[in-house]
């Protein structure tokens, strides 16, 4: 699938963490999944809407490719054009790669996507538990990257596969670690070309260790709201934030927690975020706009969590539609939303008991009042 001049891509962040491997038996638990944190979570203060709850108790197993097809079925339906599928590679190790596998072999799984290289190491460090790597990002040499490079050619051929001005798009988490990551970039463009392709679309991630230019990518992202909560507060917003959340840290460690108490971290204001989001500058063709639909990481950070205040399906609709005129206006290829099923951190735009389909209805009905087609 390729990007039509004017019509901003609508993109949305798919995490594939919902079905039993062997690797988080071990180190979490038996069965874990994304579900045991959601379905485990509690509300912490008075109207605080925990445990999130899918619709119809749909608590989907994405070894099972029906539930992909699902998935990509209703996507379609309400405007979604593809999913950024998270990627977990390291030197030849693969996590939750059985969901993007059966994509690419079935072509009747037919959402447009393309790979969202989260590399970072595994650490268990949710739950209040040590910060032991469990899973260690590795990059290696060069004959490394060529044979990642070869595992990710089969996905770039695809059809179904997105790309912009004829190449693959390729984000990258964490840019900043990839050592040499010039030559890196240089070799996997080349062996692109040499493959029959025009090069690769990378993508960066600007997040809190890369300066605020593409560099050597083709475009940038930023992933929300993370990017904006922690970038564009003003000095005594982050000291005032700070000061306050070691105080709390302190009280509850101490005398809250052993009490089976606690006081939340941060509480944010989803229209604040948004408003930044909004006003942010110096944005152009080469930038991905990212956006989120709502947030609450407390099943996995209990109160050392941060909690949009005041989010909603038709607040998210009129934001939309300002970041749909935005992405127009400075020729911006794609909106990046986070996320499909984030479910553990309150970002998901699948049907839950409370909301149904709202947070759908509202990306379908912005984007028909603009006139971009689906």
């Amino acid at each position: 699938m390729s990007f039509k001049e004017k019509s901003p891509l609508v993109v949305a962040l798919y995490l594939p963490q919902y079905y039993e491997t062997e690797y988080n038996n071990k180190w979490w638990e038996k069965g874990y999944t994304e579900w045991v944190a959601c379905k485990r979570a509690k509300p912490l203060y008075p109207g605080h809407n925990q445990p999130r709850v899918p619709l119809n108790n749909n608590y989907y197993d994405l070894s099972v490719k029906e539930n992909i097809r699902w998935q990509m079925n209703l996507a379609k339906e309400y405007g979604i054009d593809g999913f950024a599928i998270y990627q977990y590679y390291s030197c030849g190790s693969k996590l939750l790669d059985v969901p993007v596998e059966m994509i690419r072999d079935d072509p009747s799984l037919d959402l447009p996507f393309y790979l969202y290289w989260a590399n970072e190491s595994w650490r268990k460090t949710w739950f209040g538990q040590d910060n032991t790597v469990v899973w260690e990002q590795k990059y290696g040499t060069e004959k490394d990257w060529r044979i990642q490079f070869d595992y990710c050619l089969e996905y770039f051929k695809d059809k179904r596969y997105i790309k912009i001005d004829g190449k693959p798009v390729y984000a990258i988490y964490n840019a900043w670690a990839i050592p040499e990551q010039e030559k890196f970039l240089s070799l996997w463009d080349e062996w692109a070309k040499e493959a029959g392709l025009p090069g690769i679309y990378f993508v960066k991630t600007i997040g809190r260790h890369d300066a605020d230019t593409k560099g050597n990518f083709s475009a940038t992202v930023t992933r929300e709201p993370n990017y904006t909560f922690a970038h564009d507060e003003k000095l005594l917003e982050k000291v005032k934030r700070v000061t306050s959340s070691r105080v709390i840290d302190f009280v509850n460690r101490k005398f809250l927690l052993p009490r089976g108490k606690g006081i939340v971290m941060t509480k944010a204001s989803y229209d604040a975020l948004w408003d930044r989001i909004l006003k942010r500058e110096n944005q152009d063709s080469s930038t991905f706009l990212g956006c989120f639909c709502d947030w609450d990481n407390s099943p996995r950070k209990s109160y050392n969590s941060i909690i949009m205040q005041g989010a909603s399906a038709q607040k998210f609709n009129a934001y939309f539609k300002r970041l749909l005129r935005k992405a127009q206006n400075i020729g911006s290829p794609m909106i990046v939303i986070n996320a499909w099923n984030e479910w553990a951190e309150g970002a998901y735009l699948e049907p839950d008991e409370k909301n149904g389909y709202a947070f759908l209805e509202a990306i379908k009905e912005a984007k028909e009042s603009r006139g971009i087609e689906k």
